[in-house]
């Protein structure tokens, strides 16, 4: 009976221990992914310029390598803030549909 008492004691105990990476490591990860997505939409920028058809709608590269460099910088901003107030945050446009090739 004891013993089960400090079982349960140490069960319900080691559930209160962080699972999961720090918010900062997962962060970090997260900037990882971006310059990852990076990389592969070149390599797909540079395969849609190759492939050129006469489709009527073609993706906006350049506008979704701006906004995730907007969401790089703002995550850069987080893990190393050079100021203690807040900041004006850019918002991202989120259409990357054009009807012409840029």
């Amino acid at each position: 009976m004891r013993c089960s008492k400090w079982l349960v004691l140490l069960i319900s105990a080691s559930f209160n221990l962080p699972l999961h990476a720090s918010e900062n490591e997962e962060l970090a990860l997260t900037l990882k992914q971006l310059a990852q997505i990076e990389s592969t939409l070149k390599r797909a920028h540079q395969t849609a310029q190759s492939n050129v058809t006469e489709q009527r709608f073609f993706f906006d590269y350049p506008q979704i390598h701006h906004d995730i460099q907007l969401m790089r910088s703002g995550i850069e901003q987080y893990l190393s803030p050079s100021r203690a107030q807040p900041r004006v945050p850019i918002p991202l446009v989120g259409e990357y549909r054009r009807e012409t090739v840029r």
